[in-house]
């Protein structure tokens, strides 16, 4: 993504980014530059959803990050109307899909929500048969291990 975090540069440097509101530009660059490097290569609606979801854990004001998605599509539009990266077109709805995802990262008091950990195994009592099929009880087997 070299070519995608030079284009970065080019893009707050010209008269496009210019034209942004004051709140979209403060913390642009690093985080458009933070951006491409998390969206990897191949760009994909879940490499989208994924690299905002980064973005949206940055330590970084508050405002800065709720309006990442309008500041990502400036710049796909200047990569596009330019031409300076023609594939990006396609990038556009990838990031209007996920805009309304992005917003429900954030709770009321600003704060990002976490993830719910689901836990692999189910609940075994002490005294059940151990989930590995060995016959024993859990807790003479693998309670130690899984515990």
């Amino acid at each position: 993504m070299d070519e995608l975090a030079d284009l970065v540069q080019e893009y707050c440097a010209s008269e496009h980014f210019l034209l942004l509101e004051p709140a979209l530009k403060d913390h642009a660059e690093p985080l458009l530059g933070f951006w491409c490097a998390e969206a990897g290569e191949r760009v994909t609606p879940g490499s989208v959803e994924q690299a905002l979801g980064q973005v949206a854990r940055l330590d970084l004001p508050l405002e800065a990050r709720r309006s990442f998605p309008d500041l990502l599509r400036e710049f796909i539009d200047y990569l596009v109307d330019t031409g300076r990266f023609p594939r990006a077109a396609g990038w556009r709805g990838l990031v209007d899909n996920a805009k309304p995802g992005y917003s429900r990262h954030f709770r009321q008091d600003g704060s990002v929500r976490g993830e719910t950990v689901r836990h692999a195994l189910p609940a075994v009592g002490r005294n059940d048969p151990c989930p590995c099929g060995s016959g024993r009880k859990y807790k003479k087997c693998c309670m130690e291990l899984l515990g």
